[in-house]
């Protein structure tokens, strides 16, 4: 059993309460009974209006819509009971990603809310539930706590279909892009090879330096747009994964070195504490050292000279054992939620033109995904950037102790 705060100290179960929450984060089998908090009439109608509200994407007297997350937290201002029950749930480990108000996964958009909602709904005691305290043998639930218990599943069921409907197009998209990417990059490549091709020719023959210069820049930008291409090629069909076993830790370092010139160019500092024993995880190693190198280098562009990019190596713990996670944080400016959202958007980067195609975090993306793994990122604006790179454990191999953090 979970242990939370009491949510009022003058206020035990009440057998005419409209409703109560049970007091446990999540499931359990201990026979400890249970601790219920009440809510009254009047708060079950106002977190039935908001849940709802919340869920259709109107907005609501206390402001625009949010996620269910963020409304949750304005009506745990308002009980000590709402508030000692989010204080419990969010501390399960898929929530707590889920409530992070900026928190995006790679692909598709997550499913945060329906998390939360499931978690709520089982939370809900009414009178003649068979969790109800002893007292109300003989009262059924009040009009109140039906309407916050029907809001709740109308909301519930609301927040999973708008997730199936953006999910599909979210994929359908990307289906499209990935056509149009390969396709397109065949097409442009041939004249781009045309291009650098006769204007090396004609820079060997050269003698007058300005001409030399002009013809040079040919060269340099034809270069630079083949590049592209071939990251947009990437992102639409990345290379075939020769998956191993490899040390993360050992690949974090590589990757380090590689970058620390630029680092040093930047002003920024690297900080990065190898773990105190082995970590394998089952991936083409390559692909996914280009992909921590890919997001280094964005939080390196995003701090400021005196900046600090975070690099650090767990295992994940229950519920999500299997898996090491390989975490980049930085101290920039961050993100808003929008940027975050599209962050693996290709082509959309939240920096000034001419500053970086927008292909990192795409690219850094399809890598991961290739071998198992998966991104998530974790933005706001001026608190910085963290991005959790999830990677399979190579089985039977021996790694070190699981970490609590995360």
């Amino acid at each position: 059993m979970t242990k939370l705060p009491e949510a009022d100290a003058a206020s035990g179960p009440d057998p005419t309460g409209a409703a109560w929450l049970a007091m446990t984060a999540e499931p359990t089998e201990s026979a400890e009974p249970l601790r219920l908090a009440p809510l009254s009439s009047e708060q079950c109608l106002f977190v039935a209006g908001m849940l709802l509200s919340t869920a259709m994407g109107r907005s609501h007297p206390y402001g625009p819509p949010q996620s269910i997350a963020e409304r949750l937290a304005v009506a745990a201002g308002r009980t000590a009971a709402m508030a000692a029950w989010l204080s419990g749930v969010s501390q399960i480990p898929a929530v707590r990603t889920a409530s992070a108000g900026s928190a995006a996964s790679a692909g598709p958009a997550g499913h945060g809310d329906a998390q939360l909602l499931t978690q709520f709904a089982a939370a809900l005691v009414l009178p003649g539930d068979e969790r109800s305290p002893a007292g109300c043998e003989g009262h059924g639930p009040s009009v109140e706590a039906t309407v916050l218990r029907e809001a709740v599943q109308l909301a519930l069921a609301h927040v999973q279909l708008r997730h199936q409907f953006d999910r599909g197009v979210a994929e359908a998209r990307l289906e499209a892009m990935r056509e149009l990417a390969y396709g397109a990059g065949h097409e442009i490549n041939n004249p781009l090879a045309n291009i650098a091709t006769r204007a090396q020719a004609l820079l060997l023959e050269e003698a007058d330096p300005e001409r030399r210069r002009r013809l040079s820049t040919i060269v340099d930008q034809s270069f630079r747009a083949r590049d592209m291409i071939g990251g947009l090629m990437l992102f639409a069909r990345p290379p075939k994964p020769r998956r191993e076993a490899a040390d993360v830790g050992a690949m974090v370092a590589a990757v380090i070195e590689s970058v620390r010139g630029q680092a040093a160019a930047r002003g920024g500092r690297l900080e990065y504490s190898p773990p105190p024993v082995p970590q394998a995880v089952f991936v083409d190693r390559v692909q996914v050292e280009e992909a921590i190198r890919v997001i280094v280098v964005n939080a390196l562009e995003a701090v400021a000279a005196g900046g600090r990019v975070v690099l650090h190596v767990t295992r994940r713990p229950p519920p999500e054992a299997g898996l090491c996670e390989v975490t980049v944080a930085d101290d920039g400016r961050g993100m808003s939620f929008e940027a975050a959202r599209r962050a693996f958007d290709p082509f959309y980067s939240g920096r000034e033109a001419g500053r970086g195609a927008g292909l990192g975090l795409p690219k850094a993306w399809r890598l991961v995904e290739s071998s198992g793994g998966t991104l998530v990122l974790d933005s706001r604006p001026g608190q910085g950037t963290r991005v959790s790179i999830l990677l399979p454990q190579a089985s039977g191999i021996e790694s070190g102790p699981l970490s609590a953090e995360g």
